[in-house]
């Protein structure tokens, strides 16, 4: 009986420590480095964010051109999210595909505006904030980042921000 509970209780620190081998082997799966996984991280957590805030302007939106804008938001967003998402699948980086809780606030900030002018001008801010972050953090990367595809991911999308933001103050304007 003595010997069966050894067996036992040696069996149980193997698969103890076959488990702690998995799961260090799935934190070192990622294939670019902790610098380039954050940005993929960021890139995608922000994006869901964009999209969610961009469909409440479709629906709230008051002015046809800020309507217009939210829809050109969701479709660019959706392409790119798509884009993070692929790299980050062939860099082996985990995303969330849960909102983050500060853009659940704004959401739930947003949806408590009024509608109207009050709504298109919280929402307008709202994308000029999103899109100063994530020039910011896109530039960064596009400078920094040790890893190739990741450094073309975050040029390549620069301009379309960019040109995002541009839009943006110019209805922010009117």
């Amino acid at each position: 009986m003595k010997s069966y509970k050894m067996i036992t209780l040696l069996a149980a620190f193997a698969s103890l420590g076959f488990l702690a081998n998995s799961i260090q082997a799935e934190d070192a799966k990622s294939t670019v480095n902790s610098t380039d996984e954050s940005f993929v991280k960021s890139a995608s957590q922000m994006g869901i964010g964009e999209v969610q805030v961009a469909s409440l302007g479709v629906r709230k939106g008051a002015r046809a051109d800020v309507k217009e804008l939210a829809e050109k938001m969701v479709t660019a967003h959706t392409a790119l999210n798509a884009e993070i998402s692929a790299l980050a699948k062939s860099k082996n980086v985990a995303i969330s595909t849960v909102t983050d809780p500060s853009d659940t606030e704004t959401l739930k900030d947003l949806e408590n505006t009024d509608t109207g002018d009050n709504f298109d001008k919280a929402f307008l801010a709202e994308l000029e904030s999103a899109h100063k972050d994530a020039i910011a953090l896109f530039e960064d990367a596009a400078k920094d980042s040790a890893d190739a595809d990741v450094k073309n991911l975050a040029s390549k999308a620069l301009p379309e921000l960019r040109s995002h933001l541009d839009m943006i103050q110019a209805a922010q304007k009117k």
